[in-house]
């Protein structure tokens, strides 16, 4: 389990949880960007909770090991999304293009 440090508070997660949380919070700084998370965490009674969190380009975030007397918490379908969503913030590469320009009408291939 991992605890994230975050503004003033912190927050207990399962160790993929928390990896992709602070890779999405770089992902969406390196694009000046910010969105609003709903995290799976550990509550203060124990037990599964979510959590609200703001992230965006001036986030500052400290991930750290801690023991946790439970089972690790995991979601595959939470850390799955933002895999998609680090991958959709870039870098893009380019892509074998199946059909070529042949059918582009007017197209000056010196200005390519």
């Amino acid at each position: 389990m991992k605890r994230i440090h975050y503004a003033s508070g912190s927050l207990l997660t399962g160790d993929e949880i928390a990896d992709v949380l602070v890779r999405f919070a770089a992902a969406l700084a390196h694009n000046n960007a910010a969105a609003e998370v709903r995290a799976p965490a550990v509550v203060d009674s124990g037990a599964r909770g979510e959590v609200l969190l703001l992230l965006g380009p001036a986030s500052q975030m400290l991930a750290e090991d801690e023991a946790f007397g439970g089972d690790e918490l995991r979601d595959e379908p939470f850390v799955a999304e933002f895999e998609q969503r680090i991958a959709a913030l870039g870098p893009h590469r380019a892509t074998y293009v199946e059909n070529g320009t042949e059918d582009v009408a007017d197209l000056d291939i010196d200005l390519l």
